[in-house]
This record gives structure tokens, sequence and C-alpha cells, in this order.
């Protein structure tokens, strides 16, 4: 196989999250199927994915025997060769589909939404992209109808169409002055800003930096640059890092994040390491802090998350663990602690991305693969925007940061998979 136009190390998460780090290419031979015969270019592509799985599968060990001739595809392949129950998260796209996300771009209305307790469709966030922001959507507005139609648990996959430029749904949204809003919107290609809100909180005499981050995506340098050169300037001193939608990302972003918000005590110390099986321990690195200009160098972390929190974003709580006080406030995390790279087949239009490493912090912790358990329970109040301090998780935060330990609020957590396989529609995470 040519592994590549392009090689990357990716924490893709999939549920809405993705990629690392830049490799060097792997030599030619290296997973170069065998007995390649001229035919149909999914059968090419199988035999190359497999071949590929042999080699780089962080447990190819553990893979069933079969017999590759009795599956036509490599979508098909991959079901029978996937190490169950930890690997929900191997998956293949088209080489264009798979670009995209990590771009932060998809086809959409440019907004995500869930079920609140009593069972209601909200909105959670909305992108600065979508036709819908201008219009004054926001987080918190419950969605009553699409073209006419209620949204249930049996619908909701297929009630807003295709994923395709053009197409057009008609929603009604209640605001939270009870009053009712229809808009029809025609899905575009969207753009994700991904940090979804910064602000700052007067807490107890501190300063407060409060960041909501949905991915760690190529336009995050500069969305991080803008956020945290605020809370610089303003002399933050604390803060609380919203990750409860966020699925994962780039490595190198994950580095910046995790950087400027441990600034100089960590610079160049160990952040975490990959760990790969035991044909591919040349590839096993180290990646460590890095000096940022804007790093607040704080001695504790507050975050907020939720099982659709990933990837990059456990390893920020994980990471973190060994230099700062990291308290996570929400519910269990996703749960996944591997990552991935991305391979490009010779044959036809896929993307391979199987898990191929594993991550662990700097005193060798790891193997998640049931969440990050928070230090205290809140359930995720999507009636209220992020900024409401009445917000259950911020006032949570705030609670804690005002008295030194929690409220006492009563919950469980869910310390289970959100779903039994993660797709790329999950990793986009949006409507």
């Amino acid at each position: 196989m040519n592994t590549l136009h392009k090689f990357n190390k990716y924490l893709i998460l999939i549920l809405f999250g993705i990629i690392l780090a830049l490799l060097p290419a792997c030599k030619k031979d290296d997973v170069q199927p065998d007995d390649l015969q001229p035919d149909d270019p999914k059968i090419l592509a199988r035999n190359e994915f497999y071949e590929l799985m042999k080699e780089w599968y962080f447990w190819y060990d553990k893979m069933p025997d079969v017999d590759v001739e009795d599956y036509d595809t490599p979508e098909e392949l991959l079901e029978a060769l996937r190490y169950l129950p930890y690997d929900r998260f191997s998956y293949i796209a088209s080489k264009t589909e798979f670009e995209n996300v990590v771009q932060g771009k998809y086809i959409g209305h440019g907004f995500g939404y869930s079920f609140d307790s009593e069972g209601y469709p909200r909105v959670i966030f909305v992108f600065k992209d979508s036709p819908l922001y201008s219009e004054g959507v926001r987080r918190g507005w419950r969605i009553l109808t699409v073209n006419g139609q209620t949204i249930d648990q049996y619908n909701y996959k297929i009630i807003f169409g295709a994923s395709e430029i053009g197409v057009e749904n008609t929603i009604k949204f209640l605001t939270p002055f009870d009053s009712t809003i229809t808009i029809t919107s025609a899905k575009k290609e969207i753009q994700k800003n991904t940090v979804l809100h910064f602000d700052t909180l007067h807490v107890k005499g501190k300063i407060v930096a409060h960041l909501v981050f949905e991915g760690f995506r190529e336009p995050s340098v500069n969305e991080l640059a803008d956020a945290f050169g605020f809370f610089k300037n303003v002399g933050a001193n604390e803060m609380i890092l919203d990750l409860r939608y966020n699925a994962g990302g780039m490595i190198s972003v994950t580095t910046l994040l995790g950087s400027l918000i441990s600034g100089e005590d960590t610079d160049n110390k160990l952040f975490f390491k990959y760990l790969h099986n035991n044909k591919k321990t040349s590839y096993d690195e180290e990646v460590t802090f890095a000096k940022e200009p804007n790093s607040l160098n704080l001695q504790s972390l507050i975050v907020i998350t939720s099982r659709r929190t990933y990837s990059a974003s456990e390893i920020i709580i994980n990471g973190l663990k060994p230099y700062l006080n990291v308290v996570a406030i929400g519910d269990a995390t996703g749960g996944k602690p591997v990552g991935m790279y991305v391979w490009y087949s010779d044959y036809a239009d896929y993307a391979f991305v199987p898990i191929s490493f594993k991550i662990i912090n700097a005193n060798g912790e790891g193997d998640y693969f049931n969440g990050i358990l928070p230090d205290a329970y809140c359930e995720d109040d999507i009636t209220r925007q992020f900024k409401d301090r009445e917000e259950i998780c911020l006032k949570e935060a705030i609670y804690y940061l005002t008295m030194g330990s929690f409220s006492g609020r009563k919950g469980k957590f869910v310390s289970q998979p959100l779903k039994e396989r993660l797709t790329l529609e999950d990793e986009i995470g949006a409507i």
C-alpha cells in the first residue's frame, strides 16, 4: 500500500473529535498486500485493509481467524475483525468525508441537539456559520417540529433528511420566552467554530476563565489564541473548561491547549505517550508540553464532562492530572484511551482509520475504557445557555470554587458507552 498521501496520527474519536500528529510516511512495503489480483476495486481494497490490520491494528493478535473471501467490502471485514468490547471506534470513510471532518466541515444546518429530562429535543449549540445563528437560534431552544413532525427516539436519524447541500427543512422552535419561531433552512457546507463560548467569571475575588470547547481541529489554533489572549490580558487565575460536547481531535491542538492551561511549570515535561502493538514499538512516542506566550500557569482546573467527552478531551484530563489538581464535574467520559492512524486506499475511495495505539499519561495511567469518573455528578442542563450561572454544571463549578467542596447534588454516574458503535456521523456531532 502506498501508505499515504497522508499518514496522520489520530485520536479520532468518533463521537465528535479528530486528528493528531503528522508522522513520517511509512515505507511502501510496510503494509503491501500480498498476491493482489486484478479485480473489483472493493475486493482489492478489502485485501489491502486486511494486510493493514494484521500489521497496525492495536489488537491484531486478538482478531478472529477469518476467510477474507467471505467478505465483499472492507467495511464488512472490519466488523468481522473488530476486537469487542474495546474497539467501538475503528471506522472506514471516504477520503473527502474524512478530510472534511478533520477541517471541521460538514453538510448540514449547523447545530447540535439532544433530549432534555422531559424528553423534549433542544438545541445544545449553534455554529456561527449556521444560517440559524443569524436568525437568533441559541442553546436551550426547544425544537417543536421538523416539517410538521415531532422528533422522537425512532425518527431522529432520518427526520432532517440526507446530508446534501440544498436539502430544506422547516423547523419550528419554542424560544426561552415562550414564543414560537418557524425557520426554513437549506443545508450547506458548515465550517465549525470549535470555541463555542468564552467569558470570565468573578468568583471569591478571583477571575475565572470559562471556555466551552467543541473539538480539537485546524480552526482551533486561532480560536484558542483569541480566547487565551483575552484570559491572559484580564489576569485569569482559575479556569472552568467545558468539554461536554468534545469528542477529540488533533494532537497538536491537544498539546497547545494543555500547554496554555499548565504553563511554565510544565515546559518540556512529559504530557502523554503513544504505545503501539508489539510489531510497531519503534513508533512509540512521547509528547511534551510546549511553552506558550498566553499560558495561564494554573495550579488547578475544573472540567465539565459528559459521555460525549472523548479522546483528546480525555487526554487533557488524564495528561494534566500528574501536574495539576484536575476536578471533573458532570458525568463519566466516553472512554477512549486509544487513537488511530489514517491510510488512504490505493484502489478505491477509502480512508481506513483503525485503532493503532493507546495513550498513557506521565504516571503510566490509561486504559479508561469505562470512562473517567467525575468528582461530582451534575446533569447536562440543556435548557440554559452556557454563560447562565444557573446552568446546573456551571453552577456546581462556581460552588466548588467558592466553597472548596461540592453541593452534594444527587445523581448517578453512567459509566457505560454512549453508543455500542460510533460512526462518522457521530464524529460530526451536529445536524
